[in-house]
């Protein structure tokens, strides 16, 4: 995506559609309000939709576009360019610590049914 000279700010916002997606950016320059929008992954039209630079009238067109289900995707500032926000990911459990384990490798559980059989063996109910 280009960022037009001058930049003070950037946004990006992009709304699900049967195409597969639709991509709206926003840029405060120190002349003007500049948009951009096209498919996702084809952002190839722009606008000067603002003559004068206008965070008020940006901030303005933010939110009409958020009432229309764009959603943020990132923000663009001078010196450190775009900072992407992540998609929510499952949150990954933290890892359990492991009990100790006795020194044989016998599993306590086996171990107590091992010696529970031996202790039974003359019993009549060997199935």
């Amino acid at each position: 995506m280009f960022v037009p000279g001058n930049t003070q700010y950037g946004i990006w916002l992009r709304a699900p559609s049967s195409s597969g997606g639709k991509d709206w950016l926003g840029f405060l320059t120190d002349r003007e309000v500049i948009s951009q929008w096209g498919k996702t992954g084809q952002v190839n039209q722009s606008k000067t939709i603002g003559p004068a630079p206008s965070r008020i009238f940006l901030d303005q067109k933010i939110e009409e576009k958020k009432g229309k289900g764009y959603r943020l995707v990132g923000e663009w500032f001078p010196g450190s360019g775009w900072s992407h926000q992540r998609q929510t990911q499952p949150a990954t459990p933290p890892e359990l610590p492991r009990p100790n384990r006795p020194t044989n490798s016998t599993p306590p559980l086996a171990s107590q049914v091992m010696s529970e059989w031996l202790s039974d063996q003359n019993s009549d109910q060997w199935f």
